[in-house]
């Protein structure tokens, strides 16, 4: 939406274009709403929600009470807790979905008989030998489907009439002085227009005497206050403009801008956000941000009860603050200078930039110039005119229909997605559901010949923790062969999935299974393997002193060389020695190979450090 910012200010603008200003609707002639006071263009009604065919008057008057009110459904409870029950229910989140959608709520008879309907519209279109998913079943599914079913009606029934409902910030208007094609556009939400009045007498209710002056006490004012990523702004501004200086006209009453390290660098959100997702981290920078969150929180707190005052007589109080967790920081917390409740607290209705003081000046001036837009850019779309059928030309040769899966491939293709993804839960309600065994035989069996069950699948894959799973947990079958003759134990991977199996073996005992047959070694604890893992650092740490003494000794030797043999044959005993590093070096890991070059450097730094001391 193509606009342009014009001279004027909302709260100073000209006699001759206030009196020229006429409101302009947008809405079909069979509306009755008030022009210029609707936020909406036409809202289609979905043919089978017609106001005859919903319930939901009768319903709201047959429940209408002293207690406890849900506007969104019009249902009136009888105590808080029937009022929470009412607020988890499915019946009041498909209507908050269709509100959001901008459709209309239904009631709860014609809710439940929706529900009718498209169960069996779905139980009548599904083939009688499919086997039912108990997941699919479940009510969040059906309402979701009904809530798409409904919104695809909706398009359907109004696709050549009008587009779906778009909210406008902006109160338009139409003069004289303008173009026939521009309109003149101003923010709603400077002016909210009561019932039993127009938008041209709100504005002229707010224009501001000539003679009013910047710092009067009397002066009308309004809050900014912009919080997101550490950085703060706010001000006090006053509604009336330095008329000397246009290039920087607003004028601050109070403003203060801070900044906070509360951002995770290079990671992204706040370190609260963090902590809350993966638990609390220890580290220097995340004690830092943590302080500074909480010093931020002080800092704004504590100012805004300085300007209490000024925000006791503002007219508005603009807040755009980035996340729940800052918006709690200015609005809403016990004994708040601003309320939740309040409804001067209004949200910015244009995107912004760092909270910064220039940015606050270029958000209240966005707000205040009036915009002349083009006519069409508010009108509803035109209906688009239908495509022309294309006939083409019959093909020559009859297109193939797509295969359909047998319930064995459909079973095969839930089972491997589950045992790739490790997820444990899923598999046990899918196979228990289905009543399926955990050796169940994976179709078309020339593509899993290789991985006929899903205990093959997960030893491929060395997927230590699903081997266990399924040997322990399950009872999968770790003597079955696949068609090259080979159990699961064969096709293991690494030691990680092998001691799987040895566990599952320690774990079931010796007569759970033919451990023979099956391949599987002998039985271990995880007692046994700590062990195990403990000898075998021992023994690295004693390999790793011998290379480190071996390479002494072939430095000793090279420099009693160097010190009784000259000429060609120190060189080539200098090579020899290098030749043997280099052999020693050769036969053991990288690891353990840089471990020794570190340990080499550390023996020759502290050499130099006792030469130096025996000079001094």
């Amino acid at each position: 939406m193509t606009s342009r910012a014009s001279p004027f200010y909302v709260y100073t603008l000209p006699e001759t274009l206030l009196s020229s200003l006429e409101p302009i609707s947008f809405e079909s002639a069979g509306s009755t709403s008030t022009p210029g006071t609707s936020d909406y263009l036409e809202q289609p009604t979905p043919a089978n929600l017609t106001p005859a065919s919903d319930p939901l008057a009768e319903a709201s008057e047959s429940t209408t009470g002293s207690g406890p009110q849900c506007n969104t459904c019009n249902y009136s409870a009888t105590s808080t807790d029937e009022q929470r029950e009412h607020y988890k229910s499915d019946y009041h989140k498909f209507n908050v979905k269709r509100k959001v959608l901008g459709l209309p709520a239904v009631g709860l008879p014609m809710f439940e008989t929706m529900l009718d309907e498209l169960e069996e519209s779905i139980s009548g279109s599904d083939s009688s030998d499919s086997e039912s998913d108990p997941v699919s079943d479940s009510m969040t599914d059906r309402v979701s489907n009904l809530l798409a079913k409904t919104t695809l009606d909706a398009i359907q029934e109004h696709d050549d009439d009008s587009a779906m409902p778009v909210r406008s910030p902006f109160l338009i208007f139409q003069s004289s002085l303008l173009p026939p094609d521009d309109v003149l556009a101003i923010y709603s939400t400077l002016f909210p227009v009561p019932e039993n009045s127009t938008p041209q007498d709100v504005i002229k209710s707010r224009q501001l005497s000539p003679k009013v002056q910047t710092q009067d006490a009397s002066t009308p004012v309004s809050a900014i206050f912009m919080l997101g990523g550490g950085h703060f702004a706010g001000a006090i501004i006053s509604h009336a403009l330095k008329p000397q200086n246009k290039a920087d006209p607003v004028v601050f009453v109070e403003h203060k801008t801070f900044h906070r390290y509360t951002t995770r660098r290079k990671q992204g959100g706040a370190q609260s956000a963090s902590d809350n997702a993966h638990g609390k981290a220890h580290s220097a920078g995340s004690n830092l941000r943590r302080y500074n969150e909480a010093a931020l929180e002080k800092e704004v707190r504590e100012l805004l009860e300085q300007w209490k005052s000024y925000i006791d007589r503002a007219e508005h109080i603009f807040v755009r603050a980035n996340g729940r967790q800052n918006r709690k920081i200015l609005v809403g917390y016990d004994g708040a200078v601003i309320g939740s409740r309040d409804k001067r607290v209004k949200g910015i209705p244009f995107s912004t930039r760092r909270a910064t003081g220039s940015e606050v000046k270029r958000v209240w001036l966005e707000l205040t110039r009036p915009k002349i837009m083009k006519k069409d850019a508010f009108a509803p779309p035109k209906s688009k005119p239908k495509p022309k059928e294309i006939v083409l030309s019959a093909p020559s040769k009859e297109s193939e229909p797509a295969k359909e899966l047998s319930p064995g491939e459909l079973h095969t293709s839930q089972i491997v997605a589950f045992v790739k993804k490790s997820r444990t839960n899923p598999l046990v309600t899918y196979l228990e559901s289905n009543r399926l065994s955990p050796d169940f035989r994976f179709e078309p069996v020339e593509q899993y010949h290789h991985t006929p069950t899903a205990l093959h699948l997960a030893a491929s894959l060395s997927l230590a923790r699903m081997v266990g799973f399924l040997v322990v947990t399950l009872g999968a079958n770790p003597t079955l062969r696949n068609d090259d003759g080979r159990t699961a134990w064969e096709l293991s991977g690494d030691r990680a999935t092998r001691d799987a199996f040895r566990l599952a073996r320690g774990d079931l005992g010796e007569q759970k299974w033919s451990w023979a047959e099956s391949g599987v070694n002998s039985a271990l604890t995880k007692a046994d393997i700590a062990a195990r893992d403990a000898r075998e650092k021992e023994s690295a740490v004693r390999e790793r002193a011998e290379a480190v003494k071996r390479l002494e000794r072939s430095g000793v030797t090279a420099n009693q060389n160097a010190a009784t043999i000259g000429g060609r044959k120190l060189a080539s005993s200098v090579v020899t020695s290098v030749g043997q590093e280099q052999q020693l070096l050769s036969g053991l890991t990288p690891e353990a190979r840089m471990r020794i070059e570190r340990e080499r450097r550390a023996r020759a730094v502290e050499a130099r450090l006792r030469a130096q001391r025996q000079k001094e």
